[in-house]
């Protein structure tokens, strides 16, 4: 989308982690996708903590494009089970030094391990050290990364997943909504006026409406 270019500044920047977050089912993955297309012709290294990620709909997504199903091949994607799995995996990152990194739903495993209340301070302590090695490594080596996040609540109510430990290191926000049958995307921080973007999910992926 061209508009969601120029609001991020040109697009998904080195040694930032842009954190697209929304409710399921607002296109977070596609639009990761389609990020990925971006920089399909070099190394991408994609952890999905959630099984959200189908060869099937990158093809279908290149196919719209005109480019090659063997790119996919640039592509080295990790199925994530555990946070410690998630937090080792950083190692891969930093031997490879790829162009793109995508992280699936980043925050997922470490509310699921750390669920009780008494595993809340841990539970973010935990997450903050993963996500400051993160940033640490995408900044040192100037690698992209782009995450996606959970929301909780419902409607109004509804805030980003462990919001406040991951907007200490997140550079830029994509914030996705949905509303029936209604998709909007906002860039924060929002500077001047507040510019909301309408689109809508296609087989070709997503598309910005007018």
């Amino acid at each position: 989308m061209k508009t969601l270019d120029r609001l991020l500044g040109g697009g998904i920047a080195e040694g930032v982690i842009t954190d697209i977050f929304g409710p399921g089912g607002s296109g977070k993955t596609q639009l990761a996708m389609q990020i990925c297309i971006n920089t399909i012709h070099e190394k991408i290294i994609y952890q999905d903590t959630s099984g959200s990620f189908r060869p099937e709909r990158m093809i279908q997504l290149m196919n719209a494009k005109k480019l090659e199903p063997k790119l996919l091949d640039n592509m080295t994607v990790a199925r994530i089970t555990n946070a410690s799995e998630q937090v080792e995996n950083l190692k891969k990152i930093s031997q490879v030094r790829p162009s793109l990194v995508v992280i699936e739903n980043i925050s997922d495993l470490f509310s699921f391990e750390y669920s009780k209340e008494s595993n809340a301070l841990e539970k973010h302590v935990k997450f903050m050290q993963y996500m400051r090695s993160l940033s640490l490594l995408c900044i040192r080596d100037k690698i992209p990364a782009v995450v996606t996040n959970i929301v909780r609540g419902s409607g109004e109510q509804e805030r980003e997943n462990l919001e406040k430990s991951i907007s200490i290191f997140t550079h830029k926000k994509i914030r996705l909504s949905k509303q029936g049958n209604k998709f909007s995307a906002q860039v924060l921080p929002s500077f001047g006026a507040k510019k909301e973007i309408a689109y809508k999910i296609e087989p070709e992926g997503i598309i910005e409406i007018a």
